[in-house]
Parts: structure tokens; C-alpha cells; sequence
């Protein structure tokens, strides 16, 4: 089990960075063509697809296991302070399980999408250049399968009541 923290912590740190690289080329990439159509004239081709279609997608969906493993996702506690910890417990469990469910459908729906797209080679045309667009698609089935493996990883800590390792210095 130790392993397996350890590989999805990893996993979900490393996604998270390639998002943030995500984030940085898109503003490199947007920066540059504003700054070269405002003063040469010229627009870097596709600028709108890479824009829509690889970047935005790397930025929403590839941190989503990194955001499950620090707990971040949004909470309702309304019933909470009414509860005992041990009816808490046994609440955070189910909701990660039934978290991890509904990542898992999402995974496999999205990977028969992905590879629908990809037989097909799925492309846009950019000034009479056909851009492959199929690649994107994986991003959501890898991004989805990574969030339902960091919420069962993280069922033993809870039902246990431990403190969650979300926190540890081995992810910065």
C-alpha cells in the first residue's frame, strides 16, 4: 500500500506540474501573438485551437488528481457538527468511494471517446493545415483514471481516521 501512496502521489504531482506547463506555454504562446499581431501584423497560426484544444484541456483536467490528493475539491460539511467522528469517518469514505466510482465511469466512458478519435485521426483545419486534435482526448481519460486511483488510495487513511498524508514534503 505503501508503494501505491507513494506511485499515485507522484503521479499526481506530475500531472499537476504539466499543467502548470500548460499554463505557462499558453501565456507564452497568447503573449507572443498579441504582441506580434499589435505590432507586425502577424498572428502565429492556430493560435485559437492550440489555445482551446490542448491548452485549456491540460490546464483544467490534469491537476484533478493532485486536487483530490490535497483534499481540495469542494466540500459541503453542513451535517457535520451534528455528527460523531466516527459517523465523519464513514462519511469520507463513501464519498470517496463514490467518488472513485464516478471517476472510473468518466475514465472508461472518455477512453472509448479517445480511441473513437483517434482511429479516426480527428483533426482541424488551421490555415489549410490539418492539426490533430485526437491526442487531447487522453487527456481526460488519464486525468480522470489518476483522481479515481488518489480516492481509493486515500479510503485506508480515512477510515482509519488518520491525518490524510496530503501534506507531505515529498510532493512539493
Amino acid at each position: 500500500m505503501a508503494a501505491l501512496y507513494r506511485l499515485s502521489n507522484r503521479a499526481a504531482v506530475g500531472l499537476a506540474l504539466l499543467g502548470t506547463l500548460g499554463i505557462l506555454l499558453m501565456v507564452v504562446h497568447v503573449t507572443l501573438d498579441v504582441v506580434l499581431r499589435s505590432t507586425l501584423s502577424v498572428s502565429i497560426p492556430a493560435t485559437v485551437e492550440l489555445v482551446t484544444r490542448y491548452y485549456l484541456i491540460t490546464l483544467a483536467l490534469l491537476p484533478l488528481g493532485w486536487v483530490e490528493w490535497r483534499r481540495e475539491m469542494i466540500a459541503v460539511e453542513a451535517l457535520e457538527g451534528v455528527m460523531g467522528q466516527c459517523l465523519v469517518r464513514i462519511s469520507d469514505v463513501l464519498v470517496s468511494l463514490l467518488s472513485a466510482v464516478v471517476y472510473a465511469v468518466l475514465a472508461i466512458a472518455t477512453w472509448g471517446k479517445a480511441m473513437e478519435q483517434y482511429a479516426i485521426g480527428s483533426y482541424v483545419m488551421s490555415l489549410n493545415f490539418p492539426m490533430p486534435v485526437w491526442p487531447t482526448y487522453f487527456v481526460l481519460p488519464i486525468a480522470f483514471a489518476l483522481a479515481a486511483v488518489v480516492c481509493v488510495v486515500r479510503v485506508p487513511f480515512l477510515a482509519r481516521g488518520a491525518a490524510h498524508p496530503a501534506a507531505a514534503p515529498d510532493e512539493r
